[in-house]
């Protein structure tokens, strides 16, 4: 195994000055000891200094001269030491703990003569390094420890128990995985003359995976990364801008989320290796695509993409934000949050898709940038999470869920009610969308009967610099039981404001009702998907003799590798009439509705998988018949309130009674052949 003596990626100002999050603890005990002055390094393979076991050891590369290869590209006027293992173990060497220099590491096996590369890397925590081995009792190992670009100085080279070798992560995924390992950097461009802040962030990406991530330039076969800013405030969760997309060109092979076992050149990412670039790099104009050319389900895109080497002002292609939304006297306690995705097809066709996202706390804004509030790193990366996240971290009120479209992306929606104190309740909702290229087009949430709404509204981040999506708000009402908001159909307007892949869209309401569970819809935007996708939000529905509904019970998987889904979509207490629907259910299966008035636990009836949560005197084809979930699996119904199933009959559901419902249906899954969904309960008034 080699790397490529090649092609050093980033200019010297591109290079990132700050460390990752990941390294802070390391930097911190580091710097608490002095530095070993048991060895400095010898300046030739053939004369390297013995080292052996754990503990520190000083570098001193300001007298030394190039020997051997160059590995990673980068590696230049090293020293040489020759470590031999006391056990067989894990071993890691880095210089995380102290440098006055750039610093490269690469570690071998074999001879002077006969090298063979265990490990490389330039950039693991900051500009210092980390190599690993699986090293074998007794066997000495050969040390490489020089500059990047003919940098040199002194460095405290820590040698410890730890990390996985060369063999990558731990339990990694099936497949090439990539992710957001760090957000060590934030770049700040300063304002446009119409008061629009630029801004980007630094991104380390790691493959996770057990197969190399391809990373080829001028193709379809690499990555491209997008940029978010949020802010919270008052319980409000938005995002308030968004980025073009970095296309990347060439990977080096890092250490900062796995032991790297390094690709043979720039074109792959290896095994548990990581690739850093600097938010200069990631905010570099001309090489920023629009994201309307990027299918981030499958990971294609266009390349040539459009625009492609163009440049602009302050803020073009960049995270734009206006600088009223940043300001800290208009804004006094918000928070702001950094995002970052990657987006590639090879982890995509491997089902890695859904933990791409990455989130960082953001300082407040404090000084300014040529006109601009500035932005700083303020936190530690939280690794595969959206943003969204964060407002769940930030207030234990906050309900997130994932919303797994059957066969096609994911959405995240977070859901908050806030007391007014004056007997009405601001509902907050927020929805992400991870990676589904069907798009949202309409989001709606149920409300009790006799509950009054006003306050409706929405914020969304705009799209720029040449994006061809509308920016028009969508409508909103307050009708059927649900308050409702749209925006233009597909048919009539294929680049309408639609929900798009690694966007965030806000909604709320006030209302003179507190909170409950309840059902929420959002209808995809694109024809050809399954369906409006369900969910339990928190909304009003305990208000003016309203009915409360509640999901409970989780499902098991079924053989589509999703659970299926039961949601009451309404209750018209005047029409006697409850409708129901049961989504991410295996096609042309057959299955029925079950109802009781009472709850509980048991293992499924007739050896079938899942959990029986409603118990006691349990009616059987509630809605009149048996129903078969068709091509699209998925069943709807409307009950009769008046035909409620029991043992020995239909009764009527009377005022103050609370029922219980679940789904069984027919499949073959892990040598069962049914399964059950979710369970509902109805608080009737």
């Amino acid at each position: 195994m080699t790397c490529s003596p090649t092609l050093a990626r980033k200019s010297r100002a591109e290079r990132p000055r700050t460390w990752s999050s990941r390294a802070l603890a390391p930097i911190a005990l580091g710097l608490l000891a002095a530095p070993s002055a048991l060895a400095q390094g010898a300046d030739d393979c053939g004369s390297a200094q013995a080292i052996a076991g754990v503990g520190t050891f000083s570098i001193d590369t300001r007298t030394a001269t190039p020997d051997g290869p160059s590995f990673c590209g980068l590696l230049t006027n090293e020293v040489w030491f020759a470590w031999t293992a006391p056990t067989t173990d894990n071993y890691e060497f880095t210089t995380c703990s102290f440098a006055d220099y750039d610093t490269a590491l690469a570690l071998y096996s074999g001879t002077c003569g006969a090298l063979s590369l265990e490990s490389c890397n330039d950039d693991s925590c900051g500009l210092r390094s980390l190599v690993g081995v699986s090293a074998m009792a007794g066997q000495t190992y050969l040390l490489q420890a020089g500059g990047y670009s003919g940098d040199r100085g002194t460095a405290t080279l820590e040698v410890r128990l730890g990390g996985t070798g060369s063999g990558g992560c731990m339990n990694p995924a099936t497949g090439p995985d990539v992710i957001v390992g760090a957000i060590p950097s934030i770049s700040n461009y300063g304002s446009t003359p119409d008061g629009m802040a630029g801004y980007s962030l630094g991104t380390t990406s790691c493959n996770t995976g057990d197969v190399e991530l391809l990373w080829i330039s001028n193709t379809t076969d690499h990555p491209v990364i997008g940029q978010n800013i949020y802010r919270l405030e008052n319980g409000r969760f938005e995002q308030v801008g968004m980025s073009w997309l970095k296309h990347g060109f060439f990977a080096l092979q890092g250490n900062l989320c796995c032991t790297c076992s390094p690709a043979a050149n720039g074109s792959t990412l290896g095994v548990g290796c990581s690739d850093p670039y600097g938010s200069g790099l990631n905010g570099s104009q001309g090489g920023l695509g629009p994201r309307f050319e990027v299918n981030a389900y499958t990971g294609g895109f266009s390349f040539p993409y459009f625009a492609q080497g163009q440049t602009g002002d302050r803020a073009f292609k960049r995270i734009q934000i206006p600088n009223d939304d940043v300001s800290p006297a208009l804004h006094p306690t918000a928070e702001y949050f950094g995002e970052a995705q990657y987006v590639t097809p090879d982890d995509a066709a491997a089902g890695n898709g859904f933990n791409n996202v990455s989130w960082v706390r953001l300082s407040r804004p404090g000084g300014e940038t040529t006109g601009a509030w500035t932005l700083n790193i303020g936190g530690s990366t939280v690794q595969e999470e959206p943003a969204i996240r964060a407002w769940e971290d930030s207030d234990p009120s906050v309900t997130v869920v994932d919303v797994n479209v059957s066969g096609e992306g994911q959405f995240v929606a977070g859901s908050n009610a806030i007391d007014n104190g004056d007997g009405t309740w601001r509902y907050e909702y927020a929805i992400f969308n991870n990676n589904s290229d069907l798009s949202g087009q309409r989001f709606s949430v149920r409300i009790g009967a006799g509950v009054n709404v006003t306050d409706v509204g929405m914020s969304f981040p705009h799209y720029h610099s040449g994006e061809p999506y509308t920016n028009e708000a969508w409508t909103s009402g307050v009708a059927g039981g649900a308050v409702t908001w749209e925006t233009e159909a597909y048919a009539d307007n294929p680049d309408a404001n639609a929900l798009r892949w690694g966007t965030t869209y806000s909604f709320w309401f006030t209302a003179d009702a507190g909170p409950q569970p309840a059902t929420a819809s959002l209808g995809l935007f694109k024809p050809g998907g399954p369906g409006d996708q369900l969910f339990t939000a928190q909304g009003p529905m305990d208000g003016g003799g309203g009915v409360a509904v509640n999901a409970f019970c989780a499902a098991n998987a079924n053989s589509t590798g999703l659970p299926s889904r039961f949601m009451v979509t309404g209750v018209d207490m005047t029409a006697r009439t409850a409708d129901l629907l049961v989504t991410d259910l295996p096609s042309e299966r057959f299955g029925i509705f079950i109802a009781s008035q009472s709850f509980g636990f048991m293992p499924a009836f007739g050896g079938g998988l899942g959990n029986v949560c409603v118990v006691g005197s349990v009616g059987r084809e509630l809605g009149g018949t048996i129903f078969n979930s068709g091509i699209v699996g998925q069943v709807s119904a409307t009950a009769d309130l008046d035909l409620m199933p029991t043992p020995t009959g239909f009764v009527s559901v009377m005022p103050g009674e609370t029922w219980y419902l679940q789904w069984w249906h027919r499949d073959e899954v892990l040598g069962q052949t049914s399964n059950l969904s979710n369970a509902i309960e109805i608080q009737f008034p």
